[in-house]
């Protein structure tokens, strides 16, 4: 007998058992012959030893993440509000992430907890959702629904007491539960649709989807509480939607800090194109708006008309009542001209006191009947100021251009030169530009006016 072991026995190339396939022989390796012969003697490598279970992921872990998560994004409000301008309402959303974050560990918790917390559990998760709608409504400027959001905390404290001492109950502090959340995100969702700004629709539309999917859950977990027996089997899904919820709950106050920092950059973006006295258009204002309209313009092969204005011995009233009296002058003239205005026409201050209108759409009859309109009007104003009241005229340079031939620093010089033309006549007139093609060509600069006394 020798005194090799049967391992090394198999290693001889001899002894290595032969299996007959369908094609061709089939030769056991020398280490699954090892491993043939351990299982055989029931010796089972360790790595082959170890469970191969599916990792499952844990509801409470999520809570705790999102927990987390909840105090770093109102740690970054606390320390954002104090430089944003416009963050009125934002402090309650920082406030909120405190009973959001206790109550959510609460409910990660299950119904291991004294009597006292599982009062408390419900109230003060809704406290948490209160004070997010309550922060949204008062950035909107819609007023603090304190009615709405008092009764249904208020509710949910008494509810919670009488299903936990008197009536035990789980299954009815959970329909409390989603019981409020589907009103106060739901009047979240509704609060958010007064926000009408152009470049805002986007971060509406995120925070509308996010506050709806999760009044959305909030339902769909009451249907399964009320139908008798849905719950049975499908407890996954419902854990399923309460992890949704909480994630759904950061892209709120994601969201929130998106609106805000969008407002911000609105209003940065507005006192770049705004004029700071009247609030009018500037300079730079009206060449961003007039490369829109002009584009428009030659696409659809509509006129566009300028009226080029300016407020007669301007100088005159600043010398006799000052600057400040000026000033709220031209305050008051740009009003006039904007409330002439009030549909899609551009209103802006070239400088000093010369103020510009452009018209998309009009021909020279209708700029001209514009035009004469604006002047009787500033004529007819009282200019309150001072302490006093004011008399004014004003003179008005017009000029139309085809769609094919409309060019802002063309349209814009004809105008300004109609102007003077207005004021060497006299002043309170409109005088019209003539067209390119009316030019003569001895005489460019000879323009055609119709004087309006």
């Amino acid at each position: 007998m020798s005194g090799r072991t049967p391992c090394q026995r198999e290693n001889k190339r001899s002894e290595i058992p032969q299996f007959s396939g369908p094609t061709r022989p089939f030769r056991l390796a020398p280490t699954g012959a090892c491993l043939a012969y351990c299982r055989g003697r029931d010796v089972r490598p360790s790595f082959l030893s170890r469970s191969c279970r599916p990792t499952r992921l844990d509801f409470s872990i999520v809570s705790l993440a999102a927990a987390v998560l909840g105090l770093l994004l109102a740690l970054v409000l606390v320390l954002t509000i104090p430089h944003v301008p416009d963050a009125e309402g934002a402090g309650y959303w920082a406030l909120a992430f405190l009973p959001l974050g206790l109550g959510s560990a609460l409910v990660a918790r299950g119904e291991a907890l004294p009597a006292l917390l599982l009062m408390l559990r419900e109230p003060l998760l809704l406290s948490g959702y209160a004070l997010l709608l309550i922060g949204l409504r008062q950035y909107l400027r819609l007023g603090q629904p304190w009615a709405l959001a008092g009764a249904v905390v208020f509710g949910a404290m008494v509810l919670s007491a009488l299903f936990v001492a008197l009536y035990p109950s789980p299954s009815a502090r959970l329909g409390i539960r989603v019981c409020g959340i589907a009103v106060l995100m739901g009047a979240a969702v509704w609060s958010l649709q007064t926000v009408q700004e152009p470049s805002l629709r986007g971060v509406r539309c995120f925070l509308q989807c996010a506050c709806g999917l999760i009044a959305a859950l909030a339902i769909l977990r009451l249907f399964l509480l009320l139908v008798p027996g849905a719950l049975e089997g499908v407890q996954s899904i419902v854990q399923l939607a309460g992890m949704i919820t909480t994630l759904s709950v950061l892209a709120v106050i994601c969201g929130l800090v998106l609106l805000m920092t969008a407002r911000m950059n609105e209003a940065l973006l507005q006192l770049t194109i705004r004029d700071a006295l009247t609030g009018v258009f500037n300079r730079r204002g009206l060449d961003d708006a007039m490369a829109t309209v002009l584009s428009f313009a030659k696409r659809v092969g509509r006129p566009v008309a300028v009226l080029v204005c300016d407020i007669d011995h301007f100088k005159r009233v600043n010398d006799t009542h000052g600057h400040g009296v000026g000033d709220e002058v031209l305050r008051q003239f740009a009003r006039c001209l904007a409330d002439a205005f009030p549909q899609a026409d551009l209103v802006g201050r070239l400088g000093g006191e010369e103020f510009a209108v452009v018209l998309p759409g009009a021909d020279e009859p209708t700029a001209t009947r514009e035009a004469e309109r604006v002047r009787a009007l500033v004529a007819e104003h009282a200019f309150i100021a001072g302490g006093g009241e004011l008399r004014l005229t004003a003179s008005i340079g017009i000029a139309c251009s085809p769609a094919a031939q409309a060019a802002w620093k063309e349209l814009i010089a004809r105008a300004d030169a109609a102007l003077y033309e207005a004021k060497s006549q006299g002043r309170n007139r409109c005088v019209v530009a003539p067209a390119v093609n009316d030019l003569a060509p001895s005489e460019p600069g000879r323009l055609i006016t119709e004087a309006h006394a």
